[in-house]
């Protein structure tokens, strides 16, 4: 096989890595998909939120002065983004005294290491994606984001998280047949277009697993199925989707339209038990057009005079620990899911 001097592979190895760890794919993202990155060169990120109205203009008379109108200042929302830092020793990998314990290696050891180190890095950067696609499971649920190190409130209203029991005059969860599932999800709708100004009469309904089966039981929901002449829905089999989510078709709720998901993911918590990222007994509504984002803020390093500081969603280094014996790789990022419009998402427990 051809031979690589290991003078050159020195070189050779860090621009290998970078353009092999590009050319990975990211584990699957459905929540997160809701939530684009937005990149801050400082470690606090700010957010600009300011809520409209609906006003309907007052005619005045010929010759007034008019309508006097002022607009408040929007507020702006700073976090912290909580600190993530995965690493390992490639010291302790195989192949690594291959490649430095001689003077030449062949192109197969030296490109079986670099894979074998982009592997291990994509691990560590799949384990913090996994907890951004935690927070966007806390911001959905609960609006309260929380970690090791630090915990946030979005405060969202009251109106917003509900449950299906004791929704006025159509109360009961949807294991009761006679429970009208179409109008309880009308009420969410309501909510996000009239307290949340989204406007679009189309929405996604993201649905936990005790949900989508008591919602494909529930006797109101299969009677509507048998309209063939009045198509108001049209529920199909689950279609997979690029980012981990089924689509199960689409439903009417009043004037409004609406998108059926379920997202079979789970993850492992600190006890390495097994969770799923939506809970079972609930379902959440959102726009079709979400403002939400995934912040990204800067990660703590030290930057040389006249230089820059690296910037990234992910940032990827290496070091080596001499008082170890330790060459370390590094992926290190501060990313914090932000509701910018809190008020545009609904949440409801179907189920006991």
């Amino acid at each position: 096989m051809p031979q690589i001097a290991v003078t050159d592979a020195m070189g050779l190895y860090t621009k290998k890595l970078v353009a092999v760890y590009k050319d990975r794919p990211k584990p699957t993202s459905f929540l997160r998909s809701f939530f684009p990155s937005v990149l801050s060169p400082t470690l606090e990120v700010s957010i600009q939120v300011q809520r409209s109205r609906e006003k309907v203009a007052v005619d005045v008379q010929r010759g007034d002065s008019g309508n006097r109108n002022q607009w408040t200042r929007s507020t702006e929302k700073t976090f912290i983004p909580p600190y993530f830092r995965e690493r390992f020793d490639i010291t302790k990998l195989q192949l690594y005294d291959r490649l430095y314990g001689a003077q030449s290696i062949d192109d197969a050891i030296f490109a079986a290491l670099i894979n074998d180190i982009v592997d291990h890095q994509l691990e560590l950067r799949e384990k913090i994606e996994r907890n951004i696609e935690l927070q966007c499971k806390q911001v959905l649920e609960t609006g309260v984001v929380t970690g090791a190190t630090f915990s946030i409130d979005y405060k969202r209203k009251a109106a917003s998280i509900v449950n299906a029991n004791t929704l006025p005059t159509i109360g009961g969860y949807w294991t009761t047949g006679a429970t009208d599932v179409f109008a309880q999800i009308a009420v969410g709708c309501k909510f996000i277009r009239t307290v949340g100004k989204m406007q679009g009469g189309t929405f996604n309904f993201i649905m936990g697993e005790d949900t989508a089966a008591a919602l494909f039981k529930n006797t109101t929901f299969l009677n509507r199925q048998n309209l063939f002449n009045m198509k108001l829905d049209d529920v199909m089999p689950p279609q997979a989707n690029a980012v981990g989510a089924d689509f199960h078709g689409q439903i009417t709720c009043g004037v409004y339209r609406v998108n059926l998901w379920s997202y079979p993911e789970f993850y492992d918590d600190a006890n390495n038990v097994s969770q799923p990222y939506i809970n079972p007994k609930l379902g959440i509504l959102l726009p079709e057009k979400t403002k939400f984002v995934t912040a990204f803020g800067a990660v703590p390093q030290i930057v040389n005079p006249g230089a820059l500081p690296i910037m990234g969603e992910f940032i990827m280094t290496d070091y080596k620990d001499v008082d170890a014996r330790a060459h370390y790789y590094d992926v290190e990022a501060c990313p914090l899911a932000v509701p910018v419009a809190i008020d545009t998402m609904w949440t409801i427990q179907t189920v006991a």
